[in-house]
């Protein structure tokens, strides 16, 4: 029950921690204050991990779902940061 519980709550705070920045750069349609690095980084990283899981622990849910989600956040923002890059620019 603890474990899970945990689980849970690291995949929250991991997974969500780039919504608001997300969010942020949805509603201003601006992306001039993003390090694009952080996230590039953070989707090597979290393929990275998700590799060393599975092969280190196996079919661990709780980790694996992690890296995949929060890398899929990332891909997200990135995404974002290539659609709105040079809107106000230009």
């Amino acid at each position: 029950m603890i474990e899970n519980t945990l689980g849970f709550v690291y995949n929250f705070c991991f997974i969500s921690c780039y919504w608001p920045q997300i969010a942020k750069s949805l509603r201003t349609k601006s992306v001039d204050d993003i390090s694009i690095m952080l996230y590039i980084l953070s989707i090597i990283g979290y393929a990275s991990a998700s590799g060393y899981a599975v092969m280190r622990f196996g079919l661990d849910f709780w980790l694996l779902l992690n890296y995949v989600l929060s890398g899929f956040s990332a891909v997200f923002m990135v995404c974002v940061y290539y659609k709105y890059k040079n809107k106000n620019n230009g």
